[in-house]
């Protein structure tokens, strides 16, 4: 019999029974653990607070068989806010599905906890527009998960000085402008193929590319502290969420209601 005392985050609820939960808890210093939390469901049952999406709390957990149960919890931060507003929960829980999808089994992945936390509370608080913390996190993240990209300067000639980027979202490389043409040509028949180039790429500025390096690079408890000109933002939106999406090879059912919302 297994025991583990540790705080965690909920990612997943389902229901199991008529009282029951079946949680996806990422446990700080055990990574991700599937768990039944008997008579959650119930208003009475003294673990209800601790054992709803998104709830911070300690967890007691003994493992029977091929399950952890819970055992006791002690309810940290609920992020209320977040309840209380369809389009941040909606974007909460694409982040939960994002998390639980890179995260493997039983792996130790406190960074990646310590991050949707901060993400967290940065949707509760309000401290940026939604758009702008989902871009980071999925940058941050994919960092995180091994996807970092190499934007020391153009791939061909080395360049950090160019107007714009094109930014191949598969490899992770930059191309300058005057080197853009090494990008093979072809028929765009995958939807994120962009004007005919054989590979998906970002078209991006200065501007947006010193921004993702900030996000790859700034303390984790700073990775949101920088401003964007209003004409940059869709396009820093819209590379952080190719290149994630692409390097996980994979879309998000989550993803789409959160973008039917706003």
């Amino acid at each position: 019999m297994t025991e583990i005392k540790s705080n965690a985050l909920v990612i997943s609820e389902k229901e199991l029974g008529e009282n029951d939960k079946l949680l996806t808890l990422l446990v700080e210093r055990y990574g991700k653990v599937t768990a039944v939390a008997k008579g959650a469901k119930s208003v009475r049952n003294r673990h209800m607070a601790s054992c709803q999406l998104f709830s911070y709390a300690s967890f007691g957990l003994r493992k029977r068989g091929n399950l952890y149960y819970v055992t006791d919890t002690d309810l940290i931060e609920s992020y209320y806010d977040i309840r209380t507003d369809i389009v941040k929960l909606a974007l909460a829980s694409y982040m939960c599905d994002v998390v639980s999808d890179v995260v493997q089994e039983g792996e130790c992945e406190d960074e990646i906890l310590k991050l949707s936390l901060n993400t967290f509370y940065a949707i509760a608080k309000n401290l940026k527009p939604l758009e702008f913390i989902r871009a980071c996190f999925e940058l941050r993240i994919a960092v995180i998960a091994g996807f970092t990209p190499n934007f020391d300067g153009c791939v061909e000639c080395g360049s950090s000085t160019s107007k714009f980027y094109y930014f191949d979202i598969v490899d992770g490389i930059i191309y300058c402008d005057s080197c853009k043409n090494k990008l093979f040509y072809a028929s765009a028949e995958n939807e994120f193929l962009e004007r005919g180039l054989s590979k998906p790429i970002a078209i991006i500025s200065e501007s947006v590319l010193a921004a993702m390096q900030y996000v790859i690079g700034a303390r984790r408890e700073r990775f949101l502290s920088f401003n964007l000109e209003e004409d940059e933002l869709s396009s820093f939106y819209s590379a952080c969420e190719k290149f994630l999406l692409n390097q996980l090879e994979r879309g998000f059912y989550s993803l789409g209601f959160y973008k039917s919302l706003i």
